[in-house]
């Protein structure tokens, strides 16, 4: 029989949520927080491209 310590219980359980969890929030960030259309832009609007004035 194995006897852990309070903290060691923490510390696991803890690292065995921290990756799910940070999927959540990544996933919830990406579908719930405004953006912008810029994020979909690539070019610098700056430079000036062929046939453009």
């Amino acid at each position: 029989m194995v006897n852990a310590d309070l903290p060691l219980w923490i510390a696991g359980i803890g690292i065995i949520l921290a990756v799910p969890l940070t999927f959540m929030v990544a996933n919830w960030v990406r579908k719930n927080v405004d953006h912008g259309e810029a994020r979909f832009d690539t070019r610098n609007r700056d430079e000036e491209g062929p046939g453009e004035c």
